[in-house]
Formats: structure tokens, C-alpha cells, sequence
């Protein structure tokens, strides 16, 4: 498994659960979804993210190439944990504990807006206002790294610059409270995953 893949799924793990409400403590406020994404910079590729349940159930699917390297993957996340393979490659994947749920929990124990504000300050983000995107109007966090947009806790875009690296990720499609197939939440049988830890 490729670690700029892992590392993209991270970020957008977090960014959506930074976002997430205070009422429902659910990732998103809309129930279900089918996102079409893509990236520019050092990776270029297309990306689909199908969520349920408030996303608490997703699926993330991701073509790319990288350095001349072609990728494709899959990250689901159910329940307590986030499983990662790569199609081509079926036998061996990763897991780690899903971080939307510690996030959630911490954010349930304290103020909502002062948790995403310390949590994106920590990134050098503040919030920079309203910006629209595919027609929906997005709270932009912006600083030095670049810029975030989330709509109701979806990641629309996200665009970083760090020295020479650089990352786009964009929405180019949305559709919310659409059917998702549950078959995009099933992990496969006979694929040997190795537990990661995370710091």
C-alpha cells in the first residue's frame, strides 16, 4: 500500500470529522452520498466516495498516479476500524482504528466550534469565511499550508503547498440522500490485514 495514498485518506478522515455536528455527533449532516473527486499536483487521479448512515459507513476508491506510478485502492470504514487494499494486489491490506470515532468522542466531551477551531489551528488554519463550491456554500479554512472547504461536513476541496509538494483535491460531482449500494461496505474475504498504530 502506497503511503501518499494512506497519508491523502488520513487527511480526508479528519478534515470530515472536524466538521462534524454537534446534535447528531455524526461525520456528515446528510445521510448518504456519492462524491466524485480530483486530484492535481504531485498525484493526479480521480477518486468516488460513497457514505451512509451520516458516514458513519464509507467507501473511498481511488485511481491515481503518482511519479510516473499508476495506483488504484480501496478504504472502507465500518465500525471501529479503516481497512485499506489494493485491488490489484488482493491478499495483503492494512487496518487501523477509524479516527473519526476518537475524534467524535473528543469533540462530544467539550464546545464544538472551540474543538474544530484548536484542531485546525494546529494544522495553521483559521477559519476564513464562506466560499461556494458546486453551487453549495462552504466554510473555508485557510493559513499558510493552503486551503479547506467543507459543506456540511464534506470535504469540496482541499489545496495544499508545502515547499515543492503540492496537493489538490477537488469535488466535481455531488450527489446527497441518493441510494448507496451496501456492497461498497463489505470488506472482502481472504485479504490478510496488518493492524497499524497510530501515534
Amino acid at each position: 500500500m502506497k503511503k501518499s495514498i494512506v497519508t491523502g485518506v488520513i487527511l480526508v478522515a479528519m478534515l470530515a470529522a472536524l466538521k462534524a455536528q454537534e446534535q447528531t455527533l455524526k461525520p456528515y449532516s446528510v445521510k448518504s452520498g456519492i462524491i466524485e473527486y480530483k486530484y492535481s499536483g504531485d498525484k493526479t487521479g480521480t477518486g468516488t466516495l460513497y457514505f451512509d448512515d451520516y458516514g458513519t459507513k464509507s467507501a473511498l476508491y481511488i485511481e491515481t498516479v503518482s511519479d510516473g506510478e499508476e495506483s488504484r485502492s480501496w478504504v472502507v470504514s465500518s465500525g471501529d476500524y479503516q481497512y485499506m487494499w489494493d485491488p490489484d494486489q488482493p491478499d495483503d491490506g492494512m487496518k487501523m482504528k477509524n479516527p473519526l470515532i476518537s475524534w467524535i468522542n473528543e469533540a462530544s466531551e467539550g464546545d464544538m466550534e472551540s474543538f474544530i477551531e484548536e484542531s485546525y489551528a494546529k494544522m495553521g488554519m483559521v477559519n476564513g469565511g464562506q466560499e461556494s463550491w458546486l453551487g453549495k456554500e462552504c466554510t473555508v479554512m485557510k493559513g499558510e499550508p493552503g486551503k479547506v472547504l467543507i459543506w456540511n461536513g464534506i470535504l469540496m476541496l482541499s489545496d495544499f503547498r508545502m515547499g515543492s509538494y503540492m496537493s489538490r483535491q477537488e469535488a466535481t460531482s455531488l450527489k446527497t440522500n441518493v441510494p448507496v449500494d451496501v456492497k461498497y461496505f463489505v470488506i472482502p474475504q481472504g485479504i490478510r490485514f496488518t493492524e497499524m498504530n497510530m501515534p
